[in-house]
């Protein structure tokens, strides 16, 4: 699975096609003229609400008639809303994209049978289901406020249980999202058993997510957190000072779930944006708008990134349950209350 991941990754993106026959490919005209008829969707995301809006902008430039509505929460609090408004026969959303895959299976019945024309170009190993899909994908390394620090911090996790480091740290909550607990989940598994207590031994501030965490980078009020490469590289592309290393003992990596929800209101405009955001064109424009990665073979890489980068994706039996046994035992450890 990993050596795949790597081949997608290390691909070099090629335009050998005009826009209009791209567009083709992935959108064709009759799709178009019956989303623009719609004219609009409504997204729940568990995404950061800054890069959803910057992809949605992106989405409405190549699709003027097609109008993007997003509603973002944490991927827990936006499972158990979607849950509820189906309960009520509520349900308005067209399309949804969690953090926590194990969270999409659990609203598999509300899901349409779905796939991008391009599927076979997809690295979908870690993915339970075949009509949910790594629109986006979490990666976690570290970022850090140039403006604060003399020099870069080293490429590994350790500087996160390195003691000159006491009170300067940000990182998320374990139980905040499916990306989060893949964090928590790498730590303990990957860089070993005590690495929670060492962490929280320097008291670093706790956050929910990971918008308002890159903010306190940004600010200063942290000088490094523990935090999703696209939110920090959003950032550092419109010009903030924030930037990112890549630890050299891998990435803790969260494949998106996206779909289509069954009785989307506007299933045009929720099928033309899902094709749009999964071809070559959709994913570049997230990786040059964002500076996210993509599991899509011959996508873009952001600038700057290492050819030798880990990814490291949690098996998905171990994922669903170590989740609230040890979720519980980082919020003992890191003096956190609900």
């Amino acid at each position: 699975m990993i050596r795949a991941i790597r081949a997608a990754l290390a691909a070099v993106s090629i335009f050998a096609l005009s826009q209009p026959a791209a567009a083709q490919d992935c959108c064709p005209k009759e799709l178009v003229d019956a989303a623009t008829k719609e004219g609009k969707l409504l997204l729940y995301s568990a995404v950061v609400l800054d890069n959803e809006q910057v992809m949605a902008k992106a989405f409405s430039e190549r699709f003027p008639g097609v109008k993007v509505d997003i509603v973002r929460a944490p991927g827990g609090r936006l499972f158990t809303r979607i849950e509820t408004e189906a309960a009520a026969g509520k349900l308005t959303a067209d399309v949804v994209d969690l953090t926590d895959r194990m969270l999409a299976i659990r609203i598999k019945h509300l899901l349409a049978d779905y796939a991008p024309p391009n599927a076979a170009k997809w690295d979908r190993t870690s993915m339970p289901l075949p009509n949910i899909w790594p629109r986006t994908l979490f990666v976690y390394a570290i970022a850090y406020n140039p403006a604060l620090m003399a020099k870069p911090p080293a490429p590994t996790w350790k500087e996160f249980e390195d003691p000159k480091n006491k009170g300067k740290l940000g990182t998320i909550l374990a139980g905040s999202g499916g990306s989060a607990w893949t964090l928590a989940m790498f730590q303990r598994k990957v860089l070993g058993e005590g690495t929670w207590k060492s962490m929280a031994d320097l008291g670093p501030r706790l956050f929910e997510s990971n918008g308002p965490m890159s903010s306190a980078v940004v600010r200063g009020e942290v000088h490094m957190a523990t935090l999703l490469t696209a939110t920090a590289l959003s950032l550092k592309i419109q010009g903030a000072p924030i930037d990112v290393v890549y630890p050299k003992e891998g990435l803790p990596t969260a494949p998106g779930a996206a779909g289509v929800f069954k009785d989307a209101p506007n299933p045009n405009a929720a099928r033309l944006f899902m094709n749009w955001s999964l071809s070559e064109e959709g994913q570049n424009a997230m990786v040059e708008r964002l500076g996210g990665l993509s599991l899509l073979a011959g996508a873009k890489k952001p600038a700057g990134t290492p050819d030798d980068i880990k990814l490291w994706i949690p098996d998905n039996t171990e994922f669903d349950d170590l989740r609230d046994p040890w979720v519980k035992e980082w919020d003992a450890i890191f003096g956190y209350r609900k």
